[in-house]
Order: structure tokens, then C-alpha cells, then sequence
């Protein structure tokens, strides 16, 4: 059974509202908007779906492991229990590494923003030069305090809040005063099997992971066995409205022929109010405050996910040591910026001059990689119901252990859907352009197999340790 000590509320700083926001920061993807949008109306249909289908389920599951294992770690702990430790270790890997592939997508939007609205002839290279700094800047931050950290995170979502909630009263502006720029009908918005449509799914489900991240937060939680669940419908319910609606304004003001992948967002916006009006650049501004909380929420709950594992022996364990002033876990963000700057300069260089192409490119890899952990993730939970049916579950998800499999098989297959199509997006079609597909097929199964090798050579060592202190003791 478990301690009841567990349910006492904790000393954290994060209570509902502030979890709400961390989770909105992770969850929600300014930088994918265009991507999705660019489904056309039908991308209407898939969110729909996808929210009954995936973000519902995906909601019960998180609560359910989150008030019932409310330790610092999430994830890693769920896995591990699960599991045990090695599968939970390569999860937490997957999960932490996809925080150093993501933050150059991120930052590649940053930079294409920046220089549409501020510096039109930026090249690619200065482009890069300014992903290299926000990258670090990014690592700076989170390393400094853990509640910087946080409200970078809460400034982060209220900046995406601000910016979805101008696109899309812009978009209903445009429709009323200038006419509608896609046509909104049955036909259209009907799902669709061509390459946009099916391809572009994977961004859909992409954008809707993340509800699990506050719970790698732990100590920093006031009352997570009271406050996740709160939180999390709130946050699910505040996301899948605010993607529809920022979706919906785009749509209505800019053609999908029109449509960028980087600059799509401010595209939107300079029909209605002109290229040098002041709302862009605050709309421009707000992004990319947004995507910077985004990337501190993407790269700060993962390293304290893996820090726990490196506690642990079971990752190498520089990358669990603890700033002494600071209490971050410095080294484990170190890494994901050196990683960060590794992958900005590779795809930098495969990109050849098209910033658009690198963007999805690095999203892709990035994406992959962490959709990945997300398999482990929904089977642990099914296989706690089973194996650790004692343990005291302040949340239950309701209908007993058919609707358990039921959540968790869904969550699986769409989770499986979208690791394929990021790889392979026109799979459905019969086709495979491996000009595409290859160098992101690489790159995963390297990642994979230097993930294998740090966890094997980290047991190792920490085996090496247990006997050495073992014999010690005994002498």
C-alpha cells in the first residue's frame, strides 16, 4: 500500500494555476501552428478526433500515474516501476535528448522571425549565429534557479495565450470585413488522405504531448495529488481550444498556398494591419518570448527526469550533479545544450540556404525521437493497473481496467501513427522519398544506439562502484 505520507502536501511553489500555465508552455507548439494549419479545414476533423480519441485519454492517464506516484522524476518513475530500471532508462533518455534535438527547431523559428520582421536579408548563416545564442542563453537560464525556470515557463504561456488569441480574433476580423481566405464547407472540411492531410497529422498529435511534464517537477509541486488533476483538465481543455482557434485564424486570413512554415504565423497577420504596423512586431515579439519558455519547459523538466536516473547509476553520473547554490541540474543541461549546437550546425549544412527545410527537417528528427519514449510511457501505465493493483490511487481512471486498456491502446496507436509518419510521411501513399527519410531514419537509430551504450557503460561503472563500496565494507 502506499505511504500515506506521500499524499501530504508538499512545500512546492506550483500550485493549480501555476501548473496549468507550465503545462499550456509545454504543450502548446506556436512553432507547429503553420504546420497543422497547413491541413487546410480539414485539419478541423483531426483535431476533433484527436482530442476525443487521444488528448482525453492521454489526460486520465497523466493524472491518474501523477497523483498515485507523485515523485520528482514523472516519467523515469513510472517506467522504472514498470519495467524496472533499464527500459525506464532509455525512456528518460529519449525523453531528455529530445529537449537538445527540439531546441534548434525552436530556435530556427526564433531566428526566421526575427529576421522577417526586423531583418529581411538575414541569411541563413546570421540566422544560425542567433540559434547558437538563444540556445546557451536557454541553458544559462535554467541553470541559474529553478524559478527562473518556472516563470519562464508561465511567461512563456501567457506570451502563446496572447499571440493564439490575436490570430485568431484577426482571422474572424479578416472573414468580416475582407472575406474568407480558404473555403469552409462539408467538402473541406472533411478528413482528406492526401500527403498534407495525412502527413501533417503527426504535427497534430505532436502538438498535443507534454501534460505529463509538470510531474517531473515533484518537489516543486505544492499538492500534486490535488492540484494535477485540476490542472490538467484545465490545461487540456484550455489547449485543444486554443490550437482550434489559432488554427481557425489562419485559415481564415492567408491561403494555404500563401502559407510558410516558419513565418506563417506573422503572414497571417499583414493582410489585416500591413507589414510595418506595430501589432506584428508585438505579435512577433510575443512568439518568440513564447518559444523561449518553451524550450526552458522542454529541456528543464526532462533534465531533472534524467538527473533522478543518473542518481541512480543507471546514466553516466556527471549528469546528476546538482548546482550547489542553485539546485539545477547544471551538467544535464550542459549536455542538451552542446547537443543543440551538434545538431544546429549538422542540419545547418543540410538545409543548404532554406531555413523552412531545416525547420522541419531538425522538427522531424526531434520529434521522432521523442514520440519514441511516449510507447513505454501509456504501456507502463496499463501494466501498473495489473501488477500494482494495492497501491492507494487518489485518481482512478473511471470505468475500471477495460477502459484502462482502452486509453492506454489508444494513446499507443496514435503515439505509433506518429512516429511512422514523421519518418515516412507519404507512407499511406505507397511511397518512401528516402532523400527524406534516411538521414531522420539515421540519426534516430544513432541516437538509439549511443543511448544503449551510455546506459550499458553507466551500470557498469555504478556495478563496479556497489562491489568496490560491498568489499570495502566487508574489509
Amino acid at each position: 500500500m502506499q505511504n500515506k505520507e506521500e499524499l501530504v502536501p508538499q512545500k512546492g511553489k506550483m500550485g493549480v494555476t501555476q501548473i496549468s500555465l507550465f503545462t499550456m508552455c509545454a504543450v502548446i507548439v506556436l512553432e507547429t501552428l503553420t504546420a497543422s494549419a497547413s491541413i487546410g479545414p480539414g485539419g478541423l476533423f483531426w483535431w476533433a478526433v484527436t482530442f476525443v480519441l487521444f488528448v482525453i485519454p492521454y489526460a486520465l492517464i497523466t493524472s491518474e500515474l501523477g497523483t498515485t506516484y507523485p515523485a520528482e522524476g514523472g516519467i523515469y518513475v513510472w517506467i522504472r516501476k514498470a519495467f524496472g530500471a533499464r527500459m525506464s532508462t532509455r525512456a528518460v533518455y529519449l525523453y531528455w535528448l529530445a529537449g537538445g534535438l527540439w531546441m534548434p527547431a525552436g530556435y530556427v523559428l526564433f531566428a526566421g522571425i526575427f529576421s522577417s520582421t526586423f531583418m529581411p536579408d538575414l541569411s541563413l548563416n546570421g540566422q544560425v549565429i542567433i540559434i547558437l545564442v538563444m540556445s546557451w542563453l536557454t541553458i544559462a537560464f535554467i541553470n541559474y534557479k529553478v524559478d527562473v525556470g518556472i516563470w519562464l515557463t508561465i511567461l512563456g504561456a501567457i506570451f502563446k495565450i496572447s499571440v493564439i488569441l490575436i490570430l485568431g480574433i484577426a482571422g474572424f476580423y479578416k472573414l468580416f470585413t475582407h472575406g474568407i481566405a480558404n473555403e469552409f464547407s462539408m467538402a473541406t472540411m472533411m478528413p482528406s488522405a492526401d500527403a498534407k492531410g495525412i502527413g501533417f497529422l503527426c504535427v497534430i498529435i505532436y502538438n498535443l504531448i507534454g501534460l505529463e511534464l509538470v510531474a517531473c517537477m515533484g518537489k516543486q509541486l505544492k499538492n500534486p495529488v490535488k492540484d494535477i488533476p485540476k490542472a490538467i483538465l484545465l490545461s487540456s481543455l484550455a489547449i485543444s481550444f486554443l490550437y482550434i482557434f489559432g488554427s481557425m485564424g489562419i485559415l481564415l486570413a492567408l491561403p494555404l498556398s500563401e502559407l510558410n512554415l516558419v513565418s506563417g504565423i506573422v503572414d497571417a497577420l499583414i493582410p489585416m494591419f500591413g507589414k510595418g504596423n506595430p501589432l506584428i512586431w508585438i505579435v512577433s515579439i510575443f512568439f518568440m518570448l513564447s518559444i523561449i519558455g518553451n524550450q526552458a519547459t522542454w529541456a528543464m523538466a526532462p533534465s531533472m527526469a534524467v538527473s533522478e536516473a543518473a542518481k541512480e547509476g543507471e546514466m553516466p553520473a556527471f549528469l546528476g550533479k546538482i548546482h550547489p547554490r542553485y539546485h539545477t541540474p547544471y551538467w544535464a543541461n550542459r549536455v542538451l545544450g552542446t547537443v543543440a549546437t551538434a545538431v544546429t550546425l549538422v542540419y545547418a549544412w543540410f538545409a543548404a540556404g532554406d531555413n523552412a527545410n531545416m525547420f522541419w527537417s531538425v522538427f522531424a528528427f526531434s520529434s521522432t525521437v521523442i514520440v519514441i519514449s511516449f510507447l513505454l510511457f501509456f504501456a507502463s501505465f496499463i501494466k501498473l493497473r495489473i501488477s500494482d493493483p494495492d497501491t492507494l490511487r487518489p485518481f482512478r481512471v473511471p470505468g475500471g481496467l477495460a477502459a484502462a486498456w482502452a486509453c492506454s491502446l489508444s494513446c499507443i496507436f496514435f503515439i505509433f501513427c506518429a512516429a511512422v509518419l514523421f519518418v515516412f510521411p507519404d507512407i499511406l501513399h505507397g511511397q518512401i522519398n528516402w532523400e527524406y527519410s534516411a538521414p531522420i531514419l539515421s540519426g534516430v537509430v544513432l541516437v538509439l544506439v549511443i543511448g544503449e551504450l551510455i546506459i550499458r557503460k553507466a551500470e557498469s561503472a555504478a556495478h563496479k562502484l556497489e562491489t568496490k563500496e560491498q568489499i570495502a565494507a566487508i574489509n
